[in-house]
């Protein structure tokens, strides 16, 4: 006899982002021909898992001053109004809009949703899949965790955000394709009162 598949995923629920233990990154073509890998270190967000996973819901805001490309002096140019202007637009923004279960993998699902950019909202669809669950290493008895991996690309030109200055050899500073990579826990314990005690908070 065939026994039926254990549940697997998130119970119905509020469950936030652990930004922690979660990495946000992106992978740019950098002067015509280089790739740049880059991260947002601050983020908040919260995933209501509904009894119908259907009808479920993401919400996650990114500080886009906290993008990361380990150069000091590039990623105070890509803060600035010549690319992502976070002194006018100091936020990105994902609001899920609907889910979809995907032929990718048993547990794949594509995710769409509206992700707002530099002020800009455009509407994207991620590939994402359920990872595996576990509790927390520091606090195993009352705090668990699933993880997720999503991807996706988005186009800078659809947000208004700038290329930089072309250049002698043909092509931007900035390619026109980011390829976006999610690895992404969700916790069923606010994370804020801890982040705020190590200092992590903004």
């Amino acid at each position: 006899m065939t026994s039926a598949p254990p549940e697997v995923g998130p119970r119905p629920g509020t469950w936030h982002l652990d930004p922690l233990h979660s990495s946000l990154i992106f992978v740019a073509h950098y002067l015509r021909y280089g790739r740049v890998q880059g991260t947002f270190g601050r983020a908040e967000g919260q995933v209501v898992v509904a009894e119908n996973p259907a009808e479920s819901s993401v919400e996650v805001t990114l500080e886009a001053g906290s993008i990361n490309t380990g150069v000091g002096a590039r990623d105070a140019h890509l803060r600035s109004a010549d690319f992502l202007d976070v002194d006018h637009h100091p936020e990105i923004h994902f609001v899920s809009t609907g889910f979809e279960q995907s032929r990718r993998g048993r547990y794949a699902f594509r995710l769409y949703g509206d992700l707002t950019i530099h002020g800009t909202t455009v509407p994207v669809v991620l590939n994402a899949q359920w990872v595996g669950e576990s509790p927390d290493y520091v606090s195993p008895e009352d705090t668990y965790g699933h993880f997720f991996s999503a991807t996706t690309q988005i186009s800078l030109s659809d947000f208004g955000v700038g290329l930089g200055s072309e250049l002698p050899w043909g092509g931007t500073l900035v390619g026109e394709n980011v390829d976006i990579v999610l690895e992404v826990r969700l916790q069923n314990q606010d994370p804020a009162p801890f982040l705020k005690q190590i200092g992590h908070a903004p």
